[in-house]
């Protein structure tokens, strides 16, 4: 049985997939790791071949015309058949000790979702930066929702802190849209509804890489492809009606995550300083009242995401202020 199946989309990966999925190795016959070649130009899709040709019961070498970061995972979600579904991106990697104890526990468990911490670590010489989550889950204990506590400023769900079933990804219908950067957060919460049990290891598993030059969420690319976050923002918060949600804290959670993305849409947008960025946010602000006019009512009167959305110049300056603020808190770039 495999216990999980571990997606790796690639693109042009060769100076750094290796090490990522040799951290994977470690769980043997346990797992399945499954690569995908995303229309690399190096010598991407011939060391994902000689990863599967090395250990054919465990990889999986998928080659496919480029379709981004988000056609990778569907990809991947189409050929698992492990129990749970997690992806790491190629420049990231699995603390081996972690690894181990998740190994051992996932053996004996049986939940919608897996938590555990994951560690930023940078290049440039900064101390690296562990989010945990031992202040919003009791650890060792299958959880509900209304078990859970606040979160934290810092916290928030992602990509590399969760691990769902596989059957809970594939109740929830995931095709994330190609070529579009930021999609991960579409992945995490399109499954939320779907999930009812929790189980949280304190384990700081999921090495999260931050330093190479042309890295999504290095800040000049976030102001670049603002149109992606616009794009992930919008779907995330015209996904569902929230006042549907019957679970109060489950409901909050993803709240939250909405203000969250809608910031972010917002703020990248007018860190352009360009006319194109300002119709940018403000058709984001308007489709949301169109599709969600709910949510458009509790985000532009009761939350943050009005504030770093006030026009003009005084506005931007405001933004820019609460952005600064915000990247000091976490130093995600």
């Amino acid at each position: 049985m495999k216990y999980i199946s571990f997606v790796v989309p690639c693109y042009n990966s060769e100076e750094y997939m290796e090490k990522c999925i040799d951290s994977l190795l470690i769980g043997k016959e346990d797992v399945e790791i499954i690569i995908i070649d995303d229309g690399s130009k190096d010598k991407t899709g011939k060391i994902a071949d000689r990863y599967q040709k090395k250990y054919p019961t465990i990889v999986k070498a998928i080659h496919q015309e480029n379709g981004g970061h988000g056609a990778g995972i569907n990809t991947g979600l189409k050929h698992a058949t492990g129990k749970y579904f997690k992806v790491v991106d190629s420049d990231d990697w699995l603390d081996e000790k972690a690894y181990k104890k998740l190994l051992k526990e996932i053996k004996h468990i049986d939940t919608d979702l897996v938590v555990c911490n994951y560690v930023y670590t940078y290049t440039d010489g900064r101390k690296e930066q562990t989010i945990s989550f031992v202040n919003v889950y009791e650890e060792g204990k299958v959880l509900t929702w209304n078990d859970i506590h606040r979160f934290k400023l810092t916290q928030y769900p992602s990509l590399h802190s969760m691990m769902y079933k596989k059957s809970v990804l594939d109740k929830s219908n995931i095709d994330l849209p190609k070529h579009v950067f930021y999609e991960d957060n579409l992945f995490i919460y399109l499954p939320l509804v779907n999930t009812n049990t929790i189980y949280y290891l304190n384990l700081d598993l999921y090495r999260y890489y931050i330093g190479r030059a042309d890295q999504s969420v290095q800040e000049t690319q976030l102001i670049k492809r603002s149109s992606h976050q616009v794009l992930v923002s919008e779907k995330v918060c015209t996904a569902y009606d929230l006042t549907e949600i019957k679970n109060k804290k489950l409901r909050r959670l993803m709240t939250r995550e909405c203000i969250f993305l809608m910031c972010l849409g917002v703020v990248f947008s007018r860190l352009s300083f360009t006319k194109e960025g300002e119709k940018q946010y403000k058709d984001l602000w308007k489709s949301v009242k169109e599709k969600n006019p709910k949510l458009y009512h509790r985000m532009r009167y009761f939350s943050i995401a009005a504030f770093v959305s006030v026009p003009g110049k005084i506005g931007r300056f405001m933004m820019k202020i609460g952005y600064r603020f915000a990247h000091s808190l976490v130093n995600f770039n």
